[in-house]
């Protein structure tokens, strides 16, 4: 029964109190050759009601203050080992209970003691909530919920909760893809043990077409780090990189993280953004005649924001990381640019009201720039239109259209090889890291921290010898690993120098310093040349060969398409 009440989060005592009924069935049976007259015999087992009804009704006096029938209980995502949300920010906690009762919940034997109504909720439910006081990062903690009903007392606990910072990682198969998937699995999974304060929850599959205010099937409770719960199967958990991306933040920050895995294999953007983005965006929403099917991945909008992201509304949060695009390289790609940052803002919008306003309203938000598929001889504009797509057209991030959000260029982490597919590649540990930096500049404001690959901050040209220099910041040193991935095209016409337009010609790099590199333009339509673009292909090179890199982190030159002269100006040039 301990066992029991350790992995629901529920004590034992108030596991055994939803008992109403004495367990025991007395009868009063003649025991085989009893000589005694009947009536002596009639006289013992009165006697022995008598005493058994007094312990009976003993027990109920005790009892009866502390008893339980089983409607008070966490929300469903609440349990044994879990992180909640560490200070500034304020953790909230809810769940279930009797309409017009008393909740109080305390933590520890702190004194502190956080109360609510029990009120009639969406769905019919009894709910109450409290918002904690702001935590600082630690554990372990026992937390105390206690249901009052005109005296009556129920109690359910949580153990061994952690403070720390509490990431969301959600997505499509990249992101659901498993630690036990990944190249050096044996080696991370035999080492995650050495991380007890990193704790992981994830979410299962589920989809619907109207919001739901709880989760309504979890594949895995939180756990504690370990072999088991870092190394389940293939495809079940824990997610590969949400796994290194907390193991690698524990690292350099040194407190608790807890990790929450929500995300679907084959689904687009649209099937995780609100109906707002829709309305914002200007995107045709769900056809209500379609049938929901649980056994193929999801393509109706909002049906995993229902289901997957509305039910954790509630928990505070420090941000979130994301990995999905791929299904949307032949699925209205064009939209992503509107989409995804419409996508972001309505979590953020949402998360801010559903925690009361402890989840920031702007919390940090990293993501990663899809990497490719098939084979390098592969040709299609799907993956390099949503790469572009994905930065909201400005080829990084943060910008404008995207405050606080981070990236992890993965274009070079290429994997031909994988068993999974090439879709599927295997070095998760690097995107992992790559997403770590940004978040340690983005999320944690560490201004000296190289996060991004080389950005040129000046293009000269020189006409008599039809070369253009970009020049990168000298605080930066590149390294030059190929001479290829560099494109002019040949008009001054945007019409004519589109994504999947034939003017593109290859421009090499010819040399390079530590801070510079040029670019020797051959075509006789130089003077025409108005735009550039770099890694615009489906495959543009092999793992970690691309052109250019910042040599402090190795990071690449991220893809873009832009003014030959004006490597930040907006198009038409």
């Amino acid at each position: 029964m301990e066992d029991v009440a350790e992995d629901e989060g529920i004590d034992a005592t108030s596991v055994l109190l939803q008992h109403d009924e004495f367990p025991y069935k007395v009868s009063p049976v003649e025991p085989k050759g009893f000589k005694g007259s009947r009536s002596i015999f009639r006289t013992v087992v009165a006697v022995g009601i008598l005493i058994l009804g007094t312990a009976v009704i003993a027990v109920v006096v005790v009892l009866g203050t502390n008893s339980t029938t089983g409607t008070f209980k966490w929300a469903s995502y609440y349990g044994n080992h879990m992180v909640l949300q560490q200070g500034p920010h304020r953790a909230v906690l809810w769940g279930y209970g009797e309409v017009g009762a008393t909740v109080n919940v305390s933590i520890d034997a702190s004194g502190s003691v956080f109360s609510s109504m029990v009120h009639k909720g969406e769905s019919g439910s009894g709910v109450w909530r409290v918002t904690l006081d702001p935590m600082p990062p630690g554990g372990p903690h026992r937390i105390q919920g206690v249901h009052d009903t005109n005296g009556t007392l129920q109690r359910i606990f949580l153990k061994d909760v952690m403070f720390g910072d509490v990431w969301v990682c959600s997505g499509q198969s990249n992101m659901e893809f498993t630690v036990r998937q990944t190249l050096h699995a044996q080696q991370a999974i035999a080492e995650a043990a050495d991380f007890p304060d990193i704790r992981l929850f994830t979410a299962d599959l589920v989809q619907s077409d109207k919001p739901l205010y709880d989760l309504y099937k979890i594949l895995q409770p939180w756990s504690v780090a370990s072999s088991d719960s870092v190394g389940g199967a293939a495809w079940k958990y824990f997610s590969a990189v949400c796994w290194f991306y907390g193991r690698d933040l524990y690292n350099h920050l040194g407190y608790p993280i807890g990790l929450v895995a929500t995300s679907y294999s084959g689904t687009p953007i649209e099937t995780w953004s609100s109906p707002q983005v829709f309305e914002d965006c200007n995107i045709t929403q769900r056809d209500e005649s379609v049938e929901l099917k649980d056994d193929v991945p999801p393509s109706e909008p909002s049906v995993l924001w229902n289901a997957m992201i509305h039910p954790l509304l509630n928990m505070t949060i420090t941000g979130a990381i994301w990995y999905q695009g791929e299904s949307n390289t032949w699925r209205h790609p064009d939209s992503y640019s509107c989409s995804f940052p419409g996508m972001i803002d309505s979590w953020r919008k949402e998360w801010y009201m559903g925690t009361g306003g402890q989840t920031d309203r702007h919390f940090p938000f990293g993501f990663v720039q899809l990497s490719t598929t098939g084979k390098p001889s592969d040709t299609g504009m799907g993956y390099t239109a949503i790469r572009w797509h994905q930065t909201a057209d400005y080829g990084y991030v943060p910008n404008p259209a995207m405050p606080n959000v981070f990236m992890a260029v993965a274009v070079d982490l290429v994997d031909p090889d994988s068993p999974f597919g090439s879709i599927h590649p295997r070095d998760k540990e690097d995107v992992a890291s790559r997403l770590v930096l940004g978040a340690r500049a983005v999320a944690y404001d560490e201004t000296e921290v190289t996060f991004q690959g080389p950005r040129p901050v000046s293009v000269n040209f020189d006409p008599e010898r039809k070369t253009v220099r970009r020049v990168y910041p000298k605080s930066l040193n590149i390294t030059v690993k190929s001479n290829d991935g560099f494109e002019v095209c040949c008009s001054p016409d945007l019409s004519q120098c589109s994504m999947t337009s034939q003017e593109w010609a290859p421009v090499p790099i010819v040399s390079s310093t530590s801070s510079s590199i040029t670019l020797q333009l051959s075509q006789d339509c130089w003077e025409d040349v108005t735009y550039i673009r770099y890694l615009w292909e489906m495959w543009p090179c092999d793992f970690k060969q691309c052109a250019v890199y910042g040599t402090e982190n190795d990071l690449p030159e991220a893809p873009f398409f832009g003014c030959l002269l004006g490597p930040d100006k907006k198009l038409p040039c």
